[in-house]
């Protein structure tokens, strides 16, 4: 059965999607592990099982009884959350989710923001192609996003007013449903979110702090959350390796160049007791990497 919480600011959680089985058989199997919450999928685990108000209760009861709480519904999606494609889509998806979020026990809703464009670029974009879709691994891992075309693109500016927009449009209906948006960014331009930040004031917005996406590009991760840390609603706990051409990899925790144990001393100095949840979105082995990470974490929480 899950052990009890660590400590007064660690709350850990697994993402029942890294164990590739049906919901409940990966409940069971998360349960086996010394963590309090599980980190849903709300288009692969809750909107595809098409659950009623009863059907939500029923899980939340089932969570519940292996001593495990809901930790947040997470929304995928092949492109940022104010993407013009498929836009309507998507943010029904994110709609849905604050809906069914509390009904789960939770508060966290995680969406996708990608790349947060800089504010003060106002020239418009003029390109000749597009990449294909072979060009981007979106099958395989589902945190990457599919290719958008270059043609006729609008400044950064005007994207990062869209984005503002959209995001305020779902904040309000997030603080009306009593849930917390948590925004998924490819990188930490700190200038630019708290830009961000400041232009939603209609509900709670707040940010996913990732090492990996810090190793990524470039960042240090314990630099990052002191710079962020009172902005950070959620932590998602993953390793990377950064490649010579500037780029990087996520591995499994412990074979990447996050210092894990510098880390969650730094962690632990957060007055709020956010979510951290342990995650896999690669690799062969998700479940036995994932189970190896919170064996390894837990030896190592201060």
């Amino acid at each position: 059965m899950a052990a009890a919480m660590a400590s007064a600011t660690f709350r850990l959680a697994l993402a029942t999607e890294d164990f590739g089985q049906p919901l409940r058989q990966a409940i069971r199997h998360a349960a086996q592990y010394p963590v309090q919450g599980l980190r849903l999928n709300a288009r692969t685990e809750i909107s595809a099982a098409d659950l009623s108000d009863s059907g939500l209760r029923q899980l939340r009861h089932f969570v519940e009884e292996h001593q495990l709480k809901v930790a947040g519904l997470y929304c995928p999606s092949r492109h940022p959350i104010s993407e013009s494609q498929d836009l309507d889509r998507r943010l029904l998806m994110v709609r849905t989710a604050i809906e069914r979020v509390r009904k789960l026990g939770a508060t966290d809703v995680l969406i996708r923001a990608g790349r947060i464009p800089d504010p003060a670029a106002t020239e418009r974009r003029v390109g000749s192609g597009q990449p294909s879709n072979q060009e981007v691994d979106s099958l395989r891992n589902p945190f990457s996003f599919a290719p958008a075309p270059l043609l006729n693109q609008p400044s950064e500016a005007e994207q990062f007013e869209l984005l503002a927009q959209v995001l305020s449009d779902l904040a309000a209906t997030a603080n009306h449903h009593g849930a917390n948006l948590q925004l998924i960014v490819s990188d930490y331009q700190i200038t630019r979110i708290s830009s961000l930040l400041s232009r939603v004031g209609t509900g709670p917005l707040q940010v996913v702090f990732d090492p990996a996406v810090c190793v990524m590009s470039g960042q240090s991760p314990t630099d990052v959350f002191r710079s962020l840390y009172q902005s950070v609603g959620y932590v998602r706990l993953r390793d990377a390796q950064r490649d010579v051409d500037g780029g990087g990899v996520e591995v499994p925790c412990g074979d990447g160049a996050v210092d894990w144990q510098e880390l969650l001393a730094v962690l632990s100095e957060a007055v709020q007791p956010a979510w951290m949840c342990i995650e896999r979105t690669g690799g062969d082995q998700r479940a036995a990497d994932a189970a190896a990470a919170v064996r390894r974490l837990q030896s190592l929480l201060p």
